[in-house]
């Protein structure tokens, strides 16, 4: 073999050797896991609503929503069940998305939580695939802990 060939051979495999090295940091690094915050706060409820909604766990996820007005408000829209819940995270499933939480507001037994919201859904080569959203959460205390009153879907999630 040539030396010009093993040089060609070896410059190769020290590009592959880093293309590898940093697919693996990238991996490994960007995959920060945050704190658990306390599930008696604001945050933290927000927080647990937002992995069980991640973790297409419905069932846990609709627990952490304050109950539907009984008998229904027209004027707010159809009364919320669990049919209606988990049907609005339909088409979603194929959307990754990741949370980050703001501005915590808090007055006696009423909260609200801002949360950005980016989802990750391809749009073809020149589409942008990152899509923010901002909502703000707004809870009521409920015994110990704190339920969600709005938004009661995952519209957040298209």
């Amino acid at each position: 073999m040539k030396s010009s060939q093993r040089l060609l051979i070896g410059f190769a495999a020290g590009i592959i050797a880093l293309v590898v090295i940093t697919i693996i940091l990238v991996f490994t690094l960007g995959q920060s896991k945050s704190p658990v915050l306390a599930e008696n706060t604001p945050q933290g409820t927000v927080q647990r609503y937002l992995q069980a909604v991640q973790n297409k766990d419905f069932a846990t996820a609709y627990g952490y929503l304050a109950p539907p007005l009984t008998p229904p408000d027209i004027t707010k829209g159809p009364p919320q069940t669990f049919d209606f819940y988990v049907n609005s995270a339909q088409g979603s499933s194929r959307n990754t998305w990741r949370a980050s939480l703001g501005k915590i507001s808090s007055s006696g037994d009423t909260a609200s939580v801002e949360v950005s919201i980016e989802v990750f859904a391809p749009n073809g080569p020149f589409g942008n695939a990152i899509h923010t959203n901002n909502i703000t959460f707004f809870l009521k205390k409920s015994g110990a802990g704190w339920l969600i009153t709005a938004p009661l879907d995952l519209y957040w999630l298209y």
